[in-house]
């Protein structure tokens, strides 16, 4: 039996609340991730009424009776072989599942970070995908001393699987990271060591918690950006991001704390977002334009 160590482990969490319709996708695309590496992957699903958990268990259930290579602590590490789409091509996978009421996705997150044991950390929402072989680059990437975190480019796409848009990734910069959330989520990958530096993601934020991380992380470390596809963001009727007012309001409230100020670019989509709900019947576009610019300026010259 294999005696593995925590640097050839990484830890994926997976923060799950009826999301039947994509979940198979994310699972699949974590579990068929190739490399030579350790899988340490939770999944932390919040009592869905859907048929997530039975989706869940179906994968569970398949490494239940799985080889065991090595152990890991209180972890052991499966292998599925022969002829079947759901072999595994990475080193050994331990899969946890937990379904229970919890305090909303940040949380969830929380709770699963707190279980991981691997030296690099993440987590990929229940319906976004891995790119093929995206874990084994951002591993060989972050082998770099000195940084807590590392991005890639992500891609934004439909229900179907279906190519929207490139997400507006920039090679990394805090001044910019301040401006403009130039870091896509899915595709961040962490050295562990940022829980106990760091801290963990902030409970109280529902829309931003991802981007108020990388601001605090900012503060104390670069990331790595990579060049490579790594991950895609599903956009859907049902994604938080949808909720433009709820999210820009937010991040303009989370960046006052974190850093101080609110950039440009935040406080003029809020104001726009502000406007449009307080004046739904106005139609004509030159007056709602100029009524948000109003108010544009008046958040920032006089109510900072």
């Amino acid at each position: 039996m294999i005696q593995i160590s925590e640097n050839q482990i990484i830890t994926i969490v997976t923060p799950s609340y009826n999301q039947g319709e994509f979940i198979d996708r994310t699972l699949n695309s974590i579990l068929s991730q190739e490399g030579s590496f350790y899988l340490d992957f939770i999944v932390m699903d919040g009592g869905s009424k859907d048929n997530s958990v039975n989706r869940i268990k179906f994968y569970s259930d398949l490494f239940e009776n799985a080889e065991i290579i090595g152990n890991y602590l209180d972890l052991s590490f499966r292998k599925l072989s022969g002829n079947t789409s759901y072999a595994t091509k990475c080193l050994g996978i331990s899969y946890r599942w937990y379904s229970e009421k919890d305090n909303g996705q940040t949380h969830a997150i929380n709770k699963g970070w707190k279980l991981a044991k691997g030296s690099i950390i993440a987590w990929l929402n229940s319906d976004d995908i891995y790119m093929p072989s995206a874990i084994q680059k951002a591993s060989d990437a972050l082998k770099e001393p000195g940084n807590y975190g590392l991005y890639g480019v992500g891609l934004h796409i439909d229900k179907e699987d279906k190519f929207l848009e490139f997400y507006p990734i920039e090679s990394f910069s805090k001044e910019r990271l301040i401006e403009y959330c130039i870091i896509c989520q899915p595709t961040v990958f962490l050295k562990s060591e940022v829980l106990s530096k760091i801290g963990f993601l902030n409970e109280s934020l529902g829309y931003c918690m991802d981007y108020e991380y990388w601001l605090r992380i900012s503060k104390e470390s670069t990331f790595i950006f990579l060049p490579e596809i790594l991950a895609c963001t599903r956009i859907h009727e049902n994604t938080k991001t949808s909720q433009n007012l709820n999210v820009h309001r937010e991040i303009v409230q989370m960046q006052k704390k974190v850093v101080g100020k609110t950039s440009d670019h935040w406080l003029f989509h809020y104001s726009f977002y502000f406007i449009k709900s307080q004046f739904p019947n106005i139609k004509h576009s030159l007056l709602l334009s100029l009524l948000f610019r109003f108010y544009f300026f008046y958040l920032k010259y006089f109510s900072r």
